[in-house]
């Protein structure tokens, strides 16, 4: 039976040549991380702002309105919080829009943002 089962893997890696794609991601993977790994020290260094700029009328409009009632702006930031599986905590315009790119980027792209966590993890350890 584990002769089967090995086959069965077998056969599914070569037919959808999951190998070369696997390898293949885990260097792109790499990439990433050291990249943001680098921009992390870039801004620990001043060399870079850490600020992020989005120009869009609707949703700077958006933004505005729930920052005019703060029971909708706790209730979609706490949402968005239990989204990413963080503890639940106080909720501005600079958090609700932090939690919701991660949001954004973690649903259209869990591999690379995964790969944001590990950077992050690596930097704060980096000089332990």
């Amino acid at each position: 039976m584990a002769e089967d089962v090995d086959l069965e893997e077998l056969k599914r890696q070569t037919s959808q040549g999951d190998r070369i794609e696997e390898a293949a991601s885990a260097e792109d993977r790499r990439d990433l991380v050291d990249d943001v790994v680098a921009e992390l020290d870039a801004i620990d260094a001043g060399e870079k702002q850490k600020t992020v700029s989005v120009w869009d009328g609707p949703l700077a409009a958006f933004v505005r309105a729930l920052e005019d009632d703060s029971e909708r702006m706790d209730s979609i930031g706490h949402a968005l919080q239990r989204n990413l599986g963080v503890e639940e905590g106080d909720i501005d315009r600079s958090e609700i829009l932090r939690l919701a790119l991660r949001v954004g980027f973690e649903e259209a792209a869990p591999e690379q943002f995964e790969a944001l966590r590990d950077a992050v993890r690596e930097h704060a350890t980096k000089n332990l």
